[in-house]
Parts: structure tokens; C-alpha cells; sequence
């Protein structure tokens, strides 16, 4: 049996059991498996390096992976199963029934389920017993709620471009004041009454913190209306209003002048999945991070987050292959890939933002240069440790 075979079958269980899927196949097999494509969304997260075939939840919460053989390259499965365990809560190997079941007591003395598959369907179904290790879960678990059930945000945190954040509450003041407006109608109210030019980005900003409903036009979220009320209590009733709050903040931060507003913003980042494993992965630091150290955090217990927040496109891709590879440690310890595939604005408007909402210290330096000019060594991010 082939594997687009082997993947309808277990797309077809899984349904039954409720689970939420999501798939990974690579664009060059886009028309061999165009009916598994039909049935399941993408997905473009990975574990050690590598894309489960179909990674989600089950019906009781926990983070699955499967691996999907047909007959064939079953050894290469197997490795690939036992390195799911690493972040997903019960790892899984599919195949053709016959080519799996020499293997599946062995499999299972791993702590990896089986799933054997025939012609007319699934044969049998065999749970882990256990699972080995699941060190990475955590950041697993984040990608899959902001994809499964990513309505509530409006994707990756690395869409949070600028520098003060109070710039994101610009459009839930102007949708708390006036109601449901289209996306033009409230760039040009951010522009007119807030005097700001970059309106799509706090739109957007504010629909990744899950403050703006998707859709047109655009809406307040009850976490939206829930800003709004605490804003307006803060008396921040107009764009004037936040205009002259931001104005007040001057060469300072928002937690120093305007503490309520910090926390409020702190509140909506740390909701977000992603923003929330690097808030924790922040905090095990304390108090001076040095870059790097973070970057070696990130990179093995949250590898995830680190590729969608601080790698640049053609980086993450980069560094995903040093992860497959076994050379996980050249992220952290070889300045010529980390200054290649992190993302500038990470050491600028990141660090920005983490000062704003009071998580990093005031004397905390950004660094706004070329990141070849970079040196951790002479700017640690201090973290606030009741931040």
C-alpha cells in the first residue's frame, strides 16, 4: 500500500476520533496527495527539526504526532517517530499493516503507538504505553493552539513590528469610540486623530494580540472590549487621549510612566502562545540574559518559537537543517549562523517592546545598528523577575 493510501486511512480515524489534525506535505507533492490536502490544513511546525506528517490535538487535549510509511522506508520511520516523542505527548507510526507489524513491539517498548492500515481501512490501533521524553510539548503545544484555534489571534508575533506598543491599542480606541469600521476607514482615523502614519501595522499588531476580530469590517474581540473598558477607566476615552499618553512617555517606558498600561499590554502579549513560551523562556534567565544563552533556551526546549520569532525566512530554513542535522549548537556558539539567521529587529524593536511592558529593566540597551556590530557580551537584557 502507498503512503497517500496509508494517509487517507488515518485522516479518515482520526475523524472518527475526533482528533484535530493539521498535515505537512511539501509543496513538490502537492498533487500526489491533493485528496489528503482537501481533507486537512497545512501545518509548518516542527520537532527536532522535522515536520510530522500530521501533528494536532486529541480529543482529550494532548499534542499527537504521526509519521505515515506505506511499505516502504520503514526504518527511517521509525527514527522519525521516536523523535516526535521530543514534543508532542503520544508519537505515532503509520503503515501499510503488513510492513509494520514485524516492528510494532518494538515500537511500543519505546513508548510509540502503532497504527496499522489495510486496503478497506485501519486494522488496528495501538496507543503508546508511555512516552519517553516530551521536553519540548510546551512549544509544540503553543504552535498547534495558535494554529487550531488561531481564530482568537491573527498569526506569529514577529508581526508585532513596532517599537512602542501602545501604538496597538490605537485601533481598539478608535473602534471603541466610532464601532465597527472598515480596515481604510480606521487606518485613516489612526492617522487623522492619533497623528500616526503606520495605522495597517497597529491594525495588524492588534489583531495578533487578538484585540480585533477577523473579517471586515473590522471589530473589537472581548478581549478587544476588555482593553477598551480598561483604557477607558485609565481615561484614555480618544485617540487624542492615547496620543498625549504616548507623548508623556517620551524617552522613558510605559511600565515607568503609565504602569496600569503596562501591565494591560503585558496581559494581551502574554496570551498570545508563542509570546507567552518566550515570556517563560525569558523568565528562567534571570536577571541578565545574555543573547546567546536565550538563543540556546530557545533553540532546544521552545524550537519553535525561536524559528518563527527570531530567524528570518531564509534563516529559519537554516537553521531547521543544523537542527535535522544534529548541529543544533552552531545556533548558539558559531557567530557567523546566528549573526546570519536571526532576525535584526529582534535586538531593536523586541527589546523595545519588552521594556515598554515592564517584562525587561529601563537600563536594558537595544541594539538598532547592523547585527554584525553586535555584541552580547556588552548589552544583557535585564529582566524585571516580577515582571
Amino acid at each position: 500500500m502507498n503512503e497517500a493510501a496509508v494517509f487517507d486511512h488515518v485522516l479518515t480515524a482520526l475523524d472518527e476520533r475526533n482528533y484535530e489534525p493539521l498535515v505537512h506535505v511539501p509543496e513538490a507533492h502537492g498533487d500526489a496527495y491533493a485528496d489528503v490536502l482537501d481533507r486537512c490544513r497545512r501545518h509548518e511546525i516542527t520537532i527536532r527539526g522535522r515536520y510530522p506528517d500530521v501533528i494536532g490535538f486529541t480529543d482529550a487535549n494532548r499534542v499527537f504526532a504521526i509519521e505515515v510509511k506505506g511499505s516502504t522506508n520503514l526504518l527511517r520511520g521509525i527514527g522519525q517517530a521516536l523523535t516526535y516523542q521530543q514534543g508532542a505527548h503520544v508519537s505515532y507510526l503509520a503503515g501499510d499493516g503488513d510492513a509494520v507489524a514485524p516492528h510494532a513491539n518494538l515500537l511500543r517498548s519505546k513508548g510509540v503507538g502503532v497504527i496499522e492500515v489495510e486496503s478497506d481501512g485501519i486494522s488496528s490501533w495501538s496507543a503508546p504505553p508511555s512516552a519517553e521524553s516530551t521536553e519540548e510539548v510546551a512549544d509544540t503545544e503553543g504552535q498547534l493552539s495558535l494554529r487550531l484555534r488561531g481564530n482568537e489571534f491573527g498569526g506569529d508575533i514577529t508581526t508585532l513590528s513596532l517599537a512602542q506598543p501602545l501604538n496597538y491599542f490605537a485601533p481598539v480606541v478608535a473602534l471603541d469610540r466610532y464601532g465597527p469600521l472598515a480596515r481604510d476607514e480606521l487606518v485613516d482615523a489612526i492617522a487623522d486623530e492619533y497623528g500616526f502614519g503606520a495605522g495597517d501595522e497597529a491594525v495588524a499588531s492588534a489583531r495578533t494580540l487578538g484585540l480585533l476580530a477577523a473579517g471586515s469590517p473590522c471589530e473589537l474581540t472581548s478581549q478587544g472590549e476588555l482593553a477598551a473598558t480598561v483604557l477607558r477607566g485609565y481615561g484614555i476615552e480618544s485617540l487624542d487621549d492615547l496620543r498625549l499618553a504616548k507623548t508623556d512617555v517620551a524617552r522613558r517606558t510605559v511600565a515607568e510612566v503609565h504602569p496600569p498600561l503596562a501591565v494591560l499590554l503585558r496581559n494581551s502579549f502574554a496570551r498570545h502562545p508563542e509570546f507567552g513560551l518566550l515570556l517563560d523562556a525569558l523568565r528562567k534567565e534571570v536577571p541578565r540574559v545574555h543573547f546567546l544563552d536565550l538563543l540556546r533556551r530557545l533553540v532546544h526546549e521552545y524550537p519553535n518559537v525561536f524559528l518563527s520569532a527570531f530567524c528570518t525566512t531564509r534563516g529559519a530554513t537554516r537553521a531547521r537543517k543544523l537542527i535535522e542535522r544534529g548541529e543544533t549548537e552552531r545556533l548558539y556558539r558559531d557567530s557567523s549562523v546566528w549573526r546570519d539567521v536571526i532576525r535584526t529587529n529582534v535586538l531593536f524593536n523586541f527589546v523595545q517592546q519588552l521594556k515598554h511592558v515592564g517584562v525587561l529593566a529601563p537600563e536594558t540597551r537595544s541594539h538598532s545598528g547592523p547585527i554584525r556590530e553586535y555584541d552580547p557580551d556588552e548589552k544583557p537584557w535585564i529582566v524585571v523577575e516580577d515582571g
